[in-house]
């Protein structure tokens, strides 16, 4: 159970915000980037490495 005090929900959500970018950052230096790095005209590897990358960028800043 949750405290009352919202400073403890924000210090929750942070950690599962910063967990969630470790995960993120894991699939994306150890399956995209070799991916393109062996094929990197590869649309489908380009547009889901383009789109990660700014979900890492925002899980980024609100884990700050």
């Amino acid at each position: 159970m949750f405290s009352d005090d919202p400073a403890d929900w924000i210090q929750y959500v942070k950690r599962q915000f910063r967990q969630t970018l470790g995960r993120l950052t894991r699939v994306i230096t150890g399956t995209l980037d070799p991916h393109l790095a062996r094929y990197p005209d590869d649309e489908w590897a380009q547009l889901a490495t383009a789109q990660l990358t700014g979900v890492r960028a925002t899980l980024a800043q609100l884990s700050k």
